[in-house]
């Protein structure tokens, strides 16, 4: 083989500028720390980096979340602490308006005493936190959960969202409830009744008290309503009427039965006692109503119904269905065939625009009636053509409004007692109104404290979870791309060494020729 002096010379630069980019590569892994100057030098590894890059960015986000989370919780935590103080105060101020011998000057100043109270709670109810959102409107952050009306009376006036907060990859949180959570509802899982007279009534009756006596009693979770009237022999007499959530009737009017002032309780068809005493009059008027439902919805026949069927209670069966939340009407048609038991309904969500699906029921059937998107009911019997019933969702029909519940106590106090023993039971009985209905809203405020004390821990999990996720990402990353400096030391020593031999051995042969070697 032929060896020219141009290659020669090539093959010396080649080697030289080879050496040269060696080293230069060595100095910028040394210079800037990295092992990976560009994806080629370990393209495995550039991918895997990119991937644990991405992941410690989104566990940075996620950390960057749960610390507003925690502010939002804190501050709601704080706003509760002050609540239920306060919520203590007025249950003592209630408990000293029932001392019977306060005058009518004491209730007033005691009237004043809770109208200070009740601003006080508008106040802490229409918080806000640190960037201006108040904290309990939902979504509506910006205006104020609770509005006063010129008669004083307080409404809701946020909405239901949930303020979601990402916190993790799997898990988003709350970081706030909404105010007619906190001040207008019971606490999940509550098992109480309120009592309530008649602004009309004009006797002494009093009531309080009520408890459930039977847990599966037939109508606990329902309304009662207590009639009292007199009979022709001047004996004062008592029936009852039962109520479901929608204000339809479900049983009554009993036959009445007759009163005696010397019974401390009475006895509500279905599982349901209340204490009561005093001498009700002629049209007296009470009703126990629960803060719970026993079913969420209700069924209710249409008028005109004129079949044998009988009308049972709906039930979810798919809670994400779409007709769980929508008002149905059931419509019954003829017989599809005479003596077969069976009869087409159509069932339509009174959506806009209605949507109308037509079925088969079964007679001789023992299955639930099924209404589609989640939803059915119980039916038996035999239906006549035509006949109709509605299902749709209910709320519990106390009124748990915590300010309502102050505005009517403060009314009964500014009204005079003295010499009226009317005016006296009345006062009592909205008395005892309002210790029960503050009783079930500032258990529903320690639920809900509980609740964010229990969302705050989680996010203190997390965070340690997060925080030992991120120290493995840091790990991994340096691993795969931070240089080895004792490594990348001697490597360079040795690229340097390389690069110093290949110079000289350029320069013998950059000096060597034909002439040279004849000679």
């Amino acid at each position: 083989m032929r060896v020219s002096s141009s290659l020669f010379f090539q093959t010396g630069v080649k080697t030289i500028n080879t050496q040269q980019a060696d080293l230069m590569h060595l100095y910028q892994q040394i210079g800037t720390g990295k092992r990976m100057i560009t994806p080629s030098d370990d393209p495995l590894a550039a991918a895997q980096t990119i991937n644990i890059a991405q992941s410690q960015s989104l566990n940075a986000r996620y950390t960057e979340n749960r610390q507003v989370a925690k502010t939002a919780l804190a501050t709601e935590e704080n706003t509760l602490t002050s609540v239920s103080s306060l919520l203590q105060g007025i249950k003592t101020r209630l408990v000293e308006a029932g001392n019977g011998t306060l005058s009518d000057a004491d209730r007033t100043v005691l009237a004043n005493v809770l109208s200070n109270a009740k601003d006080n709670l508008l106040g802490l109810a229409n918080a806000a936190d640190g960037s201006g959102q108040y904290l309990f409107s939902g979504h509506a952050g910006s205006r104020p959960p609770f509005v006063a009306s010129s008669t004083g009376a307080v409404s809701y006036q946020g909405d239901e969202g949930r303020r979601l907060i990402q916190v993790d990859q799997t898990r988003q949180l709350d970081s706030a409830d909404t105010g007619s959570e906190i001040f207008m509802s019971a606490a999940p899982g509550a098992r109480d009744y309120i009592t309530m007279a008649d602004l009309g009534n004009t006797g002494t009756g009093v009531i309080e008290s009520p408890i459930i006596t039977n847990p599966k009693g037939a109508y606990v979770g329902e309304s009662f309503q207590i009639d009292f009237t007199e009979a022709g022999d001047g004996t004062m007499q008592y029936s009852f009427q039962v109520f479901d959530a929608d204000g339809n009737v479900l049983s009554g009017p009993t036959t009445p039965v007759n009163y005696s002032p010397d019974n401390a309780s009475l006895d509500l068809p279905g599982g349901v006692q209340v204490k009561f005493s005093g001498v009700p009059a002629d049209g007296d008027t009470f009703r126990v109503e629960p803060v719970f439902l026993s079913n969420p919805h209700v069924a209710a026949a249409s008028a005109g119904w004129s079949g044998g069927a009988t009308l049972g209670k709906p039930q979810v069966t798919d809670p994400a269905g779409a007709n769980v939340s929508a008002e149905l009407s059931v419509v019954f048609g003829a017989e599809t065939a005479p003596g077969s038991g069976i009869y087409d309904y159509t069932v339509t969500d009174n959506s806009t625009p209605p949507v109308a699906t037509t079925r088969q029921y079964d007679s001789n059937s023992s299955d639930p009636l099924d209404l589609g998107g989640g939803m059915q009911v119980a039916l038996s019997g035999v239906p006549a053509n035509g006949d109709a019933f509605t299902v749709k969702p209910v709320e519990a029909p106390a009124n748990l409004n915590i300010f309502d519940s102050i505005d009517a106590m403060i009314a009964a106090l500014e009204r005079p007692t003295v010499a009226d023993p009317a005016a006296r039971a009345m006062f009592s009985n909205v008395l005892a109104s309002t210790m029960q209905r503050v009783d079930v809203v500032y258990d529903q405020v320690l639920t809900v404290r509980s609740s964010v004390g229990t969302r705050m821990a989680e996010i203190a999990a997390i965070d340690d979870n997060a925080s030992l996720r991120g120290l493995s990402y840091e790990q991994d990353l340096s691993r795969l791309e931070n240089v080895d400096y004792y490594e990348a030391t001697a490597q360079l020593q040795l690229r340097t060494a390389a690069l110093e031999a290949a110079s000289m051995a350029f320069k013998k042969i950059q000096a060597t020729s034909l002439f040279n070697m004849n000679n």
